[in-house]
Parts: structure tokens; C-alpha cells; sequence
């Protein structure tokens, strides 16, 4: 009853084989078609489900949307997980392995041999086996490391996804803000837009009563075309970097968000050489290159192993339909070794090169090391100078906002021409643009600094409301 439920089991095989390799097929329009039409559902059932949730988004809400949606965060995790099933592969070798095997023999003449005028049959005419096969590694020292290279490897990438989720949330942090600062640019220059319009139609009106000339009118006009043309290419930009953002957090770039200023980043104030410890324990790429010299060490010790015997203990339980055999089950158990002797001084060469690399990483790691520091000085450096760039441009407006209103009323009084208020005016437009750049580049130089140091905040917090 075995044999012929086996004799079943293996012919639907065999059809469902050919069934399936003769009807397979590939109709590369219609998967294009199918994805791009499942994609544009997906991707817009998402979008809107986690943005009707909220009606603006702070940082902290676009840096959670983006740690479980960003497409690099979950190829990182996904990669986390592969590690992890590779170390529990690894793991399985110090198992046994069992196997059963099914073999089935049929002769076109049964199997006899010559015995002095007679001729003795050996074998039935067809014979069926079923063999358990039983091995288990007794002795193979590289076995135990390559087990702890995969736990290295294991614990790589989770480090290598920590350190994805702090290049996204620089790369949030960064947009968000230039977000901000250009809507603060499209409200200043919407609000001196419509100024420069309003001047523009007085000008034009003390032109036509002969009070001032026609180039000063046209001044105006080119004035208001100017501020028009800014608000313009200040609203492309906004909606250019808001597609970027959109797309980091994993949503379709065609929707639209509001966002809503929140607490600015706080800067490191410790001294540059405290700073600069406090990176070289913290991150994640001196730590993954700490661990990539363990797995050099480890192979090391696998190319040491390849000098050493390998023993293997074997045993099988047979079982024949032979009706010529005395025992038709049997245990056959053994220990089999094998050491290699000459094999062309391969083992030698790859001991010596598996060294070169274990004194490449640490070459590697005084690299990573060094570039880590220099990243520390030149954004400390940055802040200190984005610090004083605030400074001088919240002066530099302040100034300005009252030499305009001087300006403005002597103009209004007759005392100064249009020619000069215009440039005036001018000049306040473009000391208040400045300190809202200035506060831009405060916060993205705090960021930056947060990130080269390692210590840019990946934890999804808690929200008075949901996202």
C-alpha cells in the first residue's frame, strides 16, 4: 500500500511539472499595466487614510510617518530579518540532517548469474528501497564560526537599519524645515507683493497727475513684476520640496500637506572634544566596523579550520523489497573523516589573504574614524557659524525695518524721491528673507550635527494625536 501510494504521489509530480513549465508564461505589458494600476490604488488609499488623520504635521508627525513607511527603512528591515534567517541556517549544521530516500530498479531480464550449468537468479526482476539517512557533523571546527560570523552579521544589520532610520530623519528634519522657511518666504513675499502693487497703482496715478516722472512709475511696475515673479518660483519650490519630503515619508508625492512650526532642534552646547568622544562611542558606523573586524577574525579562524580534519557520523536504515535478501531491513552506521593534504597551497594562500583582510578593516575603521571627527569639527564649525549668521541677520533686519520706516514717512512727507524708498524697501525685503534663511540653517546645522554625532532621535513618540 506504501509503494503505491509513493507510485502516485511521485507520477502527479512529474505531470504537475510538465503542466506547469509548459503553461508558464510572461506578458511583460500586462504585468507593467497590472503594477502601475494596483501602485496608483495602493499608494493613494495610503496617502489619504494617514493624512486625513491630521490636519497639519508637525516634525515629530512627518518623522513618524516616515520610520514606518519610508521605502529604504523597510529594505533595511528587511535585510535585518535575512540576517537572522541566515544565522538560523548556520545554526541548523550543528543538527543532524535526516533524509529519506526512495529508489526504484527494474531489469529488462532478471539479474542471474553463471553457477557451473545453472544459472542463479540474484536479484527480483524489480527491487524498491526506502533508505533513512542519518548525518551529524562530529567534528568540523568551522562550522562554529561561521555560526558566530552570521551573528555578527546579524547584529550588522540591526545597526545598519538604526543607522537608515537616522540618515531618514536628517533627510525629514532637512526638508521639513526648508519647507517652513519657504512658506515663511511665500508669506513676506505675497505680503510685499501686494505693497508693491499697491505702489505700483500709486505711482502710476502721480505719474498720470505729472508728480513724478514715467521711468519712476515703470520703476514700480518692474518692482511689482519682480515681487511676482519671486512668489512664483518661491511657490514651485515649496511644492518641489514638499513632493521630496512626501516622498521620503513614503507617500505619494502628489498630495498636498500643511505643516505646522514646532519646537526648534536644541544644539549641543558640550566642548568640541567632548563632542567628539561622544561620537566615537555612539555611531553606528564605528560600531558596524567594529563588528566587521570580528567577522575578518572569524574567517581567520575558518581558513585555519581548512588545515584541520572534518569528521562526519553517518547511519542509514534500509529497508528492500528484494525477496532475495535475508535481512530486508537494515542499519548500516559508520564515521567518516577527511583532511586535506596538498591541494596546490590554496589553504595557505587563503590563511594568508583572510590576514590582509582582517588588517584591511582595521585600516578601514581608522578611515571611518578620522572622517568622523573631521564631519564633527566641520559641523560644529557650521553651527558656531549659522549661530553668528542669526545673529547678524536678525540685526541686519531690524535695522533695516527702521531705516524703512524712516524712509517711508519722509517719502510720504515729499522729503526723498521714489527711486530711493523703492531701494530702501528692497533692502528690508532682503535682510528679513535672509534671517528667515538664517533660521533655516540653524536648525538643518543642529540636525546635521545630531546625526554625525549618532545621536539623532529614531524613536516613534507618542502624539496628542494619532497619525
Amino acid at each position: 500500500m506504501i509503494y503505491r501510494a509513493i507510485k502516485i504521489l511521485m507520477f502527479s509530480f512529474v505531470i504537475c511539472v510538465l503542466f506547469l513549465s509548459g503553461c508558464s508564461s510572461f506578458d511583460a505589458d500586462a504585468v507593467r499595466r497590472e503594477h502601475i494600476e494596483i501602485y496608483r490604488r495602493t499608494i493613494s488609499e495610503k496617502t489619504e487614510k494617514i493624512l486625513s488623520d491630521s490636519n497639519s504635521l508637525c516634525l515629530d508627525d512627518c518623522i513618524q510617518i516616515a520610520l514606518q513607511h519610508n521605502l529604504k527603512i523597510r529594505a533595511s528591515e528587511i535585510q535585518k530579518r535575512i540576517a537572522k534567517l541566515e544565522k538560523k541556517v548556520a545554526f541548523s549544521y550543528f543538527l543532524p540532517s535526516v533524509n529519506l530516500n526512495y529508489g526504484y530498479t527494474k531489469w529488462d531480464h532478471q539479474p542471474k548469474v553463471r553457477f557451473s550449468s545453472n544459472a542463479v537468479a540474484m536479484h527480483d526482476k524489480s527491487v524498491r528501497d526506502i533508505t533513512w539517512q542519518i548525518q551529524m557533523s562530529v567534528f568540523d571546527p568551522s562550522t562554529w564560526f561561521m555560526y558566530s560570523m552570521h551573528q555578527r552579521g546579524e547584529e550588522i544589520a540591526k545597526l545598519v537599519t538604526e543607522y537608515t532610520k537616522q540618515m531618514t530623519v536628517l533627510e525629514i528634519t532637512v526638508m521639513y524645515f526648508h519647507c517652513l522657511g519657504l512658506q515663511e518666504i511665500e508669506k513676506a513675499l505675497t505680503s510685499q507683493t501686494t505693497a508693491a502693487a499697491a505702489l505700483e497703482k500709486q505711482l502710476s496715478a502721480f505719474c498720470d497727475e505729472g508728480l513724478v516722472s514715467k521711468w519712476q512709475a515703470e520703476q514700480a511696475e518692474v518692482m511689482a513684476v519682480s515681487r511676482r515673479t519671486d512668489l512664483h518660483r518661491t511657490q514651485y519650490a515649496l511644492s518641489q520640496t514638499k513632493a521630496d519630503l512626501l516622498t521620503a515619508m513614503g507617500l505619494s508625492p502628489l498630495a498636498d500637506i500643511s505643516l505646522e512650526v514646532q519646537t526648534p532642534l536644541n544644539a549641543p552646547q558640550e566642548p568640541l572634544e567632548e563632542l567628539i568622544a561622544e561620537t566615537l562611542i555612539l555611531h553606528p558606523q564605528l560600531k558596524i566596523a567594529d563588528h566587521e573586524i570580528a567577522i575578518k577574525k572569524e574567517k581567520v579562524k575558518v581558513a585555519i579550520t581548512s588545515f584541520l580534519p572534518k569528521l562526519i557520523g553517518f547511519a542509514n536504515r534500509t529497508h528492500s523489497s528484494d525477496s532475495f535478501m535475508l535481512f530486508p531491513n537494515y542499519w548500516t552506521m559508520g564515521l567518516a573523516g577527511t583532511v586535506s593534504l596538498f591541494n596546490g597551497f590554496a589553504n595557505i594562500n587563503e590563511y594568508e589573504a583572510a590576514k590582509e583582510h582582517q588588517k584591511e578593516a582595521f585600516i578601514q575603521r581608522e578611515e571611518a574614524t578620522m572622517a568622523l571627527i573631521l564631519e564633527v569639527v566641520k559641523a560644529h564649525l557650521n553651527l558656531k557659524n549659522a549661530r553668528e549668521e542669526m545673529i547678524l541677520a536678525g540685526k541686519a533686519f531690524g535695522m533695516s525695518s527702521k531705516h524703512f520706516v524712516e524712509v517711508q514717512q519722509h517719502w510720504q512727507e515729499g522729503l526723498v524721491d521714489s527711486a530711493e524708498m523703492l531701494s530702501v524697501l528692497a533692502e528690508k525685503d532682503r535682510t528679513q528673507m535672509g534671517l528667515m534663511n538664517a533660521r533655516f540653517q540653524l536648525q538643518v546645522t543642529t540636525a546635521t550635527l545630531l546625526n554625525v554625532m549618532g545621536k539623532t532621535d529614531i524613536e516613534i513618540k507618542e502624539q496628542e494625536h494619532e497619525i
